[in-house]
């Protein structure tokens, strides 16, 4: 990982068991950046009044940690068989998603260029969700005044012509953080891609909270073994309610089902009046909420379990749900290019996309109301 920053701020190189000096950048009370170690891996904080969030580049500048300070709740999952952190697949063969498993620590990553399924990139053999998630991001630039903070990352794809790009911003007092993201094509040739944001919230805003999502269609993906879903496969209908296979009771996928509930359930929504989703629980009167562009990410998928995965990886554990913004609905990567459901990166240039997310109240966010009631 490349650390090349402004601002004066360079953490000196340190051994394997060496700590590294805690330096700050930014100006206390405003927005500030400063890193720290996780055991063999240095992580970014950035802060100001109202939020925290964590950021490990060397593993797919994922963000590990997203907390309201006022509550002190961290809404990024943690998974019970990925401690302590892992950089690397075991030396096994790559089924059953285990190359993305091993690692799934639980974090916030993208998912680029493949969508979510192991497969072939034209010719590229790809895993589970790509290789972006996992491979080290170069933080590129550090710069900070009174008023805000603004963090650029890096990704380079090992086997393909892809670039990612992303730069974070926080401000003074502001609860929102501010996120461009940029896939830059470096061939001479134009690219299809399935892009998708993938972030896993867990933690105590799931217990009686609910998905806020204002769209008007849901379906299943159809599922290579149906009998292994909860839910109908290929079911397509109004949003919230989806027929259960075997009960054939139509379940509210809008409730995160409770802790041991034995309930899973993966689905995808679309048709939105607006790109906005958002954990709430009433409660706690605190949520969750992203904010993205609906005309480059359509759908929005969303994988909820309450430690209804018996086996491999989560073993009756885990409290989960998603909200994945994407470009395509779930699909095999070949499948998705033949339907013409991907998003084309053109030779030599670079596609953007903008999204907002962070803690909000009912007094704070007025979509609370309009969208709790549908």
């Amino acid at each position: 990982m490349t650390k090349n920053l402004s601002n004066g701020f360079e953490p000196e190189d340190t051994g394997k068991n060496q700590q590294p000096q805690c330096r700050v950048t930014g100006h206390p009370p405003g927005p500030v950046a400063r890193w720290h170690r996780v055991a063999d891996s240095d992580r970014l904080v950035l802060e100001n009044t109202a939020f925290q969030v964590e950021i490990w580049p060397d593993k797919g500048g994922a963000i590990t940690r997203y907390v309201d300070r006022a509550s002190a709740v961290d809404v990024i999952w943690r998974n019970p068989y990925g401690q302590p952190p892992r950089l690397r697949p075991l030396d096994q063969p790559m089924v059953g998603g285990s190359d993305l498993y091993d690692v799934m620590d639980g974090s916030w990553y993208v998912s680029l260029p493949n969508g979510f399924f192991a497969g072939s990139y034209l010719g590229a053999p790809l895993g589970t969700h790509g290789e972006l998630r996992s491979l080290p991001w170069d933080v590129t630039a550090i710069e900070a005044d009174a008023e805000e903070l603004r963090v650029s990352l890096t990704g380079r794809s090992v086997r393909t012509p892809l670039l990612y790009h992303r730069t974070l911003t926080l401000r003074r007092d502001d609860p929102k953080l501010y996120w461009r993201e940029a896939v830059e094509n470096r061939s001479q040739l134009t690219l299809p891609v399935a892009w998708l944001q993938h972030p896993t919230f867990g933690g105590p805003l799931l217990a009686g909270a609910r998905l806020l999502v204002p769209a008007r269609t849901v379906r299943v993906g159809v599922a290579d073994d149906p009998a292994s879903l909860q839910l109908q496969s290929g079911y397509h209908g109004e949003w919230p309610w989806v027929r259960e296979r075997e009960s054939g009771v139509m379940r509210d996928c809008r409730v995160v089902p409770p802790l041991g509930s034995g309930r899973d359930h993966s689905v995808q929504v679309t048709d939105l009046r607006e790109g906005w989703g958002c954990v709430w629980n009433e409660g706690r009167n605190l949520g969750f909420a992203l904010e993205w562009d609906c005309t480059r990410f359509p759908y929005a998928w969303s994988w909820n379990s309450a430690g209804g995965i018996a086996h491999y990886p989560l073993w009756g554990e885990g409290h989960i749900i998603t909200l994945q913004p994407s470009t395509s609905p779930v699909g095999r990567f070949e499948a998705l290019v033949q339907a013409g459901d991907v998003l084309e990166v053109p030779a030599g240039e670079t596609v953007s996309t903008q999204m907002v997310s962070g803690f909000v109240t009912r007094e704070s966010e007025p979509r609370i109301s309009q969208y709790s009631s549908t």
